[in-house]
């Protein structure tokens, strides 16, 4: 009875501890992660726009890098990968979404510009 108890305590802890270890994630989890910011950025115009575009492109090859390292087992250096993907990704959104914005400030800044050339001074 003894025995069978301490077997059953035993098997509590073990799993117990199990639960409090860290979660390891599949192989293509983190990829997926990183596919949102890049897809947004896509979408978004990235490619239209050089800054962006470049930051763009350097999440891809970041995202390539990782897929290498993770068939590598080397998923520490992966995750580092892909945060720097997921960051240039995001980067590139941000840039794309703020050139249309930019080019009508521009344009409004001319036509302040235009207006002020146009107008007499009053004297």
């Amino acid at each position: 009875m003894r025995k069978a108890m301490a077997g059953a305590v035993l098997c509590v802890l073990g799993l117990t501890g199990c639960m409090g270890a860290p979660l390891r994630y599949g192989p293509s989890e983190p990829l997926v992660d990183t596919q949102v910011p890049i897809q947004q950025a896509e979408e978004a115009g990235a490619a239209q726009h050089p800054d962006a575009a470049q930051h763009l492109e350097w999440a891809r090859q970041q995202t390539q890098g990782a897929r290498r390292l993770i068939e590598q087992n080397r998923r520490d250096e992966a995750a580092l990968f892909l945060k720097r993907a997921a960051a240039d990704a995001e980067l590139a959104l941000a840039l794309a979404r703020e050139a249309p914005a930019r080019a009508e400030a521009d344009q409004v800044l001319q036509q302040v510009r235009e207006l002020q050339q146009t107008t007499v001074p009053a004297q």
